[in-house]
Parts: structure tokens; C-alpha cells; sequence
């Protein structure tokens, strides 16, 4: 098995000590050494030790058994070995393993004409798959019982064969819409990858026209587990993209049916990721926030194992809350998540994709700046755009760029100021062409920068105001502000309070005013 040079050492040093006391305690127990360990496991004993991969060392230390002409192999052999233990330490954890094994065994037997002990694993290994809704495991254990009952038990009568095939057959009607749901949620995901709402003109058709494929038209009934999520994750998927709060309907009803279901959670983590990331996107989008923290808090969460999944929910976990928590103007809250989530950005993201990477920069340089810690707002937020090396996001490319001329308006330094206003220019004038209310922000934050009075700041920013007004209607801006809250800060500069303070006097009006009502 070929491998990268580093490939040995990121295995063994992304296992557990359970994994590794399993590897030289119980999978190698059927090895009888004589004498010193075998190359191999001096090898890995080596490669444990060291904290970053050096292959001269290892040289040095297991000479004269390790040499330049058997390093390769060596390496190559002790991989292949790691992996076969990997895959018997998790088999008992891993449902289609499981099924599979019994597969085997059920051919095994029937072809040695043990034909009940094949049907009794047999009906244990159905009830796993319809558990699990494995269908194309269930398809070949429906061949496996037909084989079973047709060929090998001459009592059994018609009707009865009929019913019991028919109880655990799965239509191809049935499959394939299955099939053509998995479909359409990838394709809608990957639109969602690419942007949540900065759609070109192309991509919004395209939308509209998954809305409307016959899957898609009602809610189907009695259907299955999979068959559920995959419709549920589709229409909320392609109706937040439309900026359609009924999007969150379709959120809600998967993570409940997740959340009521744990054992789908133990066996298909991705799947409950991405219910978790779009349920509360579409949370915020319909400011059910309180939902958002007993969702996150939910005890099946627990279930989520390993380093590289906890990381993608403490991450996703951590975006909601801050959004929630500034949302409801709960600044001691956002201070002490923000400061978690410092302390552990750089562990989660050896672990989450460049999407979240940026994602998680973004939001704690957006807490930073409401907290008034410009410097670290410009630091996360700086970093956010070094991360655009994708094609993803691109709406996170040019609000950052604006966000960083409201950090560098707030730090006063002409300087910064004026660099930035230049690499912002820059960007969407020979990128792409801005929005109208990109293009108003650009231009009255650079006139108000350089305002010698407060009055004529007052005369730049009343001007702002009034221009967002107009183009509030624009969906693009809409979800931007939802991100941070660009006309309350020129209202907080207008009244001469911090950002802050006026976010906690408007939550405060409104909370009275739902009282009086």
C-alpha cells in the first residue's frame, strides 16, 4: 500500500489509547514473538514518540534493522496492519459491518444445508437493516431468504412465502424515489456550499426549478426514515437559499425526528451534522432563537464521537450560540463564549472544513468588534480572508471586506483606514460589481472617515441611512445584516453611544413594548 511519507505518523497519532492497546495487546495476540518485537512494532513505537514525523531519526534509532532499503516496506507493512485492526476495533460499532458478517454467515450455512441456523441469522440481520435502512443490504438478504425458503424448505406454503417476502421486500418505485431525493438535497447542498444567498441570476432559476419537482410537492406519508429526512433537508435547504423563513418548517421537523431517534445519530453523524447546520440557519432566519439553545443542548448530542465530529458540532455549536446570544444582546454570554471559542478554534479546525474555518473567524471577529476588542476583530477577521482559496461563500468574501472598514473606521487609524478602503474598492471593482447598498456603505463610510466635524459626520451617516431604506427590500441585504446590523451601528454613531450599549437599549424597547402590548 503506497503512502505519503507523513501518512504513518497522522494515523497513529489520530488514535485513541483504546485503538492502540487493542493493536498491540489484542489484535496481535495471536503472534507468538520470540525475543525483541518485530521491526514493524518498533517502528510504531518510534513513530508514537515522535511529535512531528522524522525519518533520519527513526533511521538512527532502529538501526542496523531499519535501513533505506527495508523503511519503505516497513512502513508500508505496519499501515496495512493498523488498518486491519482499525477495521476489527470498530466492527462491533458498525452496523453494515455487522449485517455484512451476517450475510456471509447466512451463505455460509445455506451452503452447507444448515438451513435453520441460516434463517435464524438471517431474521436477525433483517431486523437490523429495516432498523437502520440499509436497502441495499435488505435487497440481498430478501435473494438470501428466497434462496433459503424456495430451494431448501419444501413445507413452507405459498401464501405464507408471499407474505413474509412482500413484508421485507422494498419496491423499486419506493428505492428510487429514494434514490431521486439523495439527489436533489446534494445538489441543493452543493448550491448552498457555494452561497447561502449571494445567487447569480442562473443559480436562483435553478432553485425555483428543484422547488418544483413532484418529489418535492407534498409531504409524503408514512414514509421512512431517510425518505423523511432526505425531504425534509431538501426543502429547507432550498427555501432558506430563497431567504423563505418556511424553510425552517421543514428544519425543524428533521431535527425533531433526529433528536426523537438517537440511534441514527450513533450510526450516520454526517447526516445529523448537516440537520444540525442548516436547522439553525433557518432558526435564525425565523428568530425562533430559543429553540436554537435546546436543540445545541439536546442530550443525544452526546452520541457524536470521535475528535474530527466533535469539533464539527462544538464549531457549529459555538457559530448558533454566538448568533443567539448577540441576537439577544447577552454580552456577558457572548464574552464568555467567544473567549471558548478563541481557546479552541485552532484544536477544532485541525478537524473542520475551510467553509467552517472561515465561518467560525468570522463570527468571533464579529463578537470581537461588538465588544469593542477592535484589534482581535481585525485579527479573526483578516484571517477569515485568507481562507477564500475556494469557490465557497462568496457572500462571507465581500462582507468581510466591508466589515473590515467598519473595524479599521472604529480603530481611528488613518492609515489602516485608508489601505483598507483601497483593497475594499479594489475588490469589488475589478471583481465583481457591487450591490447598491455595497456600493453606499463603500462611499459614505470612506466620506463620513474623513468628516472634520460631527455634524458632517451626522449629514454622511443620515445620508446612509436613508439609502439602506431604499434598497431594504433587497434579499442580499437583508441576510448581510442579519449577520451584523450595519444600520444600528450608524444609529449607535449618530447617538454617540458604543454599538453595544444601543443593541441592549433597543432589545430592552422592544421586550417593554411586547409587555405594554
Amino acid at each position: 500500500m503506497g503512502t505519503p511519507t507523513n501518512n504513518l505518523w497522522q494515523l497513529i497519532h489520530s488514535l485513541t489509547p483504546q485503538e492502540k492497546l487493542f493493536f498491540k495487546r489484542d489484535y496481535l495476540k495471536t503472534y507468538n514473538f520470540s525475543g525483541n518485537e518485530p521491526l514493524y512494532l518498533q517502528l510504531f513505537d518510534q513513530v508514537n514518540k515522535q511529535t512531528t514525523y522524522n525519518e533520519q531519526k527513526l533511521l538512527k534509532q532502529l538501526a542496523p534493522g531499519l535501513t533505506l532499503k527495508n523503511i519503505s516496506y516497513t512502513k508500508n507493512y505496519l499501515y496495512e496492519q493498523l488498518c486491519e485492526a482499525l477495521v476489527i476495533f470498530h466492527n462491533h460499532e458498525n452496523q453494515e459491518a455487522n449485517i455484512f458478517r451476517s450475510l456471509s454467515l447466512i451463505r455460509i450455512f445455506r451452503e452447507k444445508e444448515q438451513y435453520k441456523t441460516a434463517l435464524k441469522i438471517w431474521e436477525h440481520a433483517i431486523e437490523q437493516a429495516k432498523e437502520f435502512e440499509h436497502y441495499p443490504l435488505m435487497l440481498q438478504l430478501q435473494e438470501e431468504y428466497r434462496k433459503i425458503q424456495l430451494y431448501n424448505n419444501s413445507n413452507i406454503k405459498y401464501a405464507s412465502l408471499s407474505k413474509e417476502y412482500n413484508n421485507i421486500s422494498i419496491s423499486t418505485e419506493e428505492y428510487l424515489k429514494l434514490i431521486q431525493l439523495q439527489e436533489i438535497h446534494f445538489r441543493a447542498q452543493l448550491l448552498r456550499r457555494k452561497t447561502h444567498f449571494k445567487q447569480t441570476k442562473s443559480e436562483k432559476q435553478l432553485i425555483a426549478q428543484m422547488l418544483t419537482d413532484p418529489l418535492l410537492q407534498s409531504v409524503p406519508e408514512k414514509a421512512s426514515f431517510y425518505y423523511m429526512h432526505y425531504y425534509n433537508m431538501a426543502m429547507a435547504t432550498l427555501l432558506y437559499m430563497q431567504n423563505n423563513a418556511s424553510a425552517y418548517t421543514y428544519a425543524y421537523r428533521a431535527i425533531n425526528k433526529w433528536q426523537s431517534s438517537p440511534q441514527h445519530i450513533s450510526y450516520d453523524q454526517e447526516n445529523y451534522m448537516e440537520v444540525l447546520y442548516i436547522f439553525y440557519y433557518t432558526a435564525i432566519l425565523a428568530k425562533d432563537y430559543e429553540h436554537i439553545l435546546t436543540v445545541m443542548d439536546h442530550e443525544t448530542n452526546a452520541r457524536i464521537k470521535g475528535n474530527a465530529k466533535r469539533a464539527y458540532f462544538e464549531t457549529i455549536k459555538h457559530l448558533a450560540l454566538n448568533r443567539v446570544y448577540n441576537k439577544l444582546a447577552d454580552y456577558r454570554a457572548v464574552r464568555l463564549l467567544v473567549n471558548d471559542m478563541k481557546q479552541h478554534a485552532s484544536e477544532w479546525e485541525q478537524h473542520i472544513n475551510t467553509d467552517l474555518q472561515r465561518t467560525l473567524r468570522l463570527s468571533i471577529g464579529i463578537s470581537c468588534f461588538v465588544l469593542q476588542d477592535y484589534d482581535d476583530a481585525y485579527h479573526y477577521v483578516k484571517n477569515a480572508l485568507l481562507l477564500f482559496n475556494d469557490d465557497t461563500r462568496k457572500e462571507h468574501y465581500s462582507f468581510a471586506h466591508l466589515f473590515l472598514l467598519l473595524i479599521c473606521f472604529e480603530k481611528k487609524d488613518d492609515y489602516l483606514f485608508d489601505l483598507q478602503y483601497k483593497s475594499t474598492y479594489s475588490y469589488f471593482y475589478r471583481h465583481e460589481s457591487p450591490l447598491p447598498f455595497e456600493k453606499t456603505i463603500l462611499q459614505e463610510l470612506n466620506k463620513t472617515y474623513l468628516a472634520k466635524s460631527f455634524k458632517e459626520l451626522q449629514k454622511n451617516f443620515t445620508q446612509l441611512q436613508q439609502s439602506l431604506k431604499l434598497t431594504s427590500s433587497d434579499p442580499v441585504q437583508q441576510m448581510v445584516f442579519s449577520m451584523f446590523n450595519v444600520p444600528l451601528w450608524v444609529e449607535s454613531k449618530l447617538n454617540r453611544i458604543p454599538y453595544q450599549d444601543w443593541v441592549v437599549k433597543k432589545v430592552k424597547d422592544v421586550l417593554e413594548e411586547k409587555q405594554s402590548a
